[in-house]
């Protein structure tokens, strides 16, 4: 016969490994056209078409089996309910690739913000108003740790990739919020002034010591703070610092005329 290809030339024109097809060998969906009298795999145009099928079927994700079963028996009215699986998970995926785009884009912006700001510096911020969902409370004396994490699991997805809000409250309670896009909220903070501190830290001594450093500097300026406390926590930052976790705090002016002036 002549015409034929070897399979290292197959692998060749349709940029695939020889492994590859010799998978596809193995599980019974692509077979030569024949072995010739020097054992070498041959492959001719039923074959070429053959494997441009499969690799068509395996790039919309479909198993070996489905493949099989798509190129021995399948009809088309059944084949066709699969290209809609298919094109339905390839949005999701564009879906998912495109949430991921959007957070490192965050991730580069906030990080170039953060360098224009000295750390630990006084500042005084404009906010525009910010609703917030509830995650769950803690008590004055308790703190953050992996039981609770685990606890909580599964009320907010891609919860590192959020801003996580702790509320600090008249009672010494801490509620733990994340911001919310449209719809009902739990807590509305409101647009205006506030007075805001970027640190870093490595302990809970750390970011106590931090918050005291807060009250105390209000205090010492004059500054009529009103709500709660507001702490920030970006962990996705720490991506930039592994040993030092990112915080913000803020608290609500009702003097920022004075402040001004």
């Amino acid at each position: 016969m002549q015409g034929e290809i070897t399979i290292s030339e197959l692998a060749k024109l349709m940029q695939v490994s020889t492994h590859q097809i010799r998978y596809f060998e193995e599980k019974g969906i692509l077979n030569p056209a024949y072995t010739g009298e020097n054992q070498y795999r041959m492959y001719g145009m039923d074959e070429i078409y053959r494997l441009a099928h499969i690799l068509l079927l395996r790039k919309m994700g479909f198993s070996v089996q489905v493949i099989k079963e798509c190129l021995s028996h399948l009809t088309a009215e059944q084949i066709t309910p699969l290209f809609h699986q298919a094109l339905a998970n390839t949005e999701a995926e564009i879906r998912r690739l495109q949430e991921n785009k959007h957070f490192i884009e965050k991730l580069l912006v906030e990080r170039e913000q953060i360098s224009e700001i000295e750390e630990a510096a006084f500042t005084i911020v404009q906010r525009e108003a910010l609703p917030l969902t509830l995650w769950f409370e803690m008590g004055a004396t308790e703190s953050l740790n992996a039981q609770k994490l685990l606890q909580h699991q599964g009320k907010i997805p891609n919860l590192f990739e959020k801003d996580i809000h702790y509320v600090y409250n008249e009672s010494g309670n801490v509620g733990m919020y994340t911001r919310i896009g449209t719809g009902a909220y739990d807590l509305l903070l409101p647009a205006g002034s506030y007075v805001s501190r970027t640190f870093l830290v490595q302990n809970e001594e750390q970011l106590h010591a931090h918050i005291q450093e807060f009250y105390a500097h209000a205090e010492q300026m004059g500054y009529m703070c009103s709500g709660p406390l507001l702490m920030v926590e970006k962990s996705y930052l720490s991506l930039f610092t592994p040993n030092q976790l990112h915080y913000e705090l803020f608290s609500y002016l009702c003097n920022p005329e004075e402040v001004h002036a």
